[in-house]
């Protein structure tokens, strides 16, 4: 049974890869992005959504050598042969992984994030229950927003 410990990581001044540059990475990024922009993006293609943004754009298929000097990655391809490669490449160099959707293989993973300036509120459901963290963050913002909190 895997089992993760809910942590803040400074993430200020490291590097975060993402391999593919499809919905997947859309998802993960839009919160990682309220924390910071050092981001790079390696993929044959990049969804219209995430250019121009800030990120770093790199054009091509992934290698073992793209993960030099990252702190985390992101397997986000949606094809379980490459996020399994990167992960096990990643694995092999130190570096903590997630297997974008896929808990069995990962790391690490990101919880469902509520942030209004400097608080920030992590939901987990462990990695099993996505849509109840998601639902239960969502329930926070309407508290927050609402100022019942």
């Amino acid at each position: 049974m895997k089992v993760f410990l809910p942590i803040n990581i400074r993430i200020d001044h490291k590097k975060l890869l993402f391999i593919g540059g499809g919905s997947q990475a859309i998802h993960k990024i839009t919160t990682l992005e309220q924390y910071t922009r050092n981001i790079t993006i390696l993929a044959p293609e990049i969804h219209q959504d995430l250019k121009g943004k800030g990120f770093t754009e790199v054009y091509k298929e992934y290698e073992k050598s793209d993960l030099a000097g990252y702190f985390l990655v992101y397997a986000s391809t949606g094809n379980i042969g490459i996020d399994r490669r990167v992960r096990d490449d990643a694995e092999s160099l130190g570096i903590l992984v997630n297997v974008v959707d896929n808990r069995e293989l990962s790391g690490f993973i990101s919880p469902a994030v509520l942030k209004n300036d400097e608080m920030s509120i992590a939901i987990s459901s462990n990695g099993k229950n996505a849509k109840k963290s998601v639902a239960w963050r969502n329930r926070l913002r309407e508290m927050v927003e609402n100022g019942d909190f």
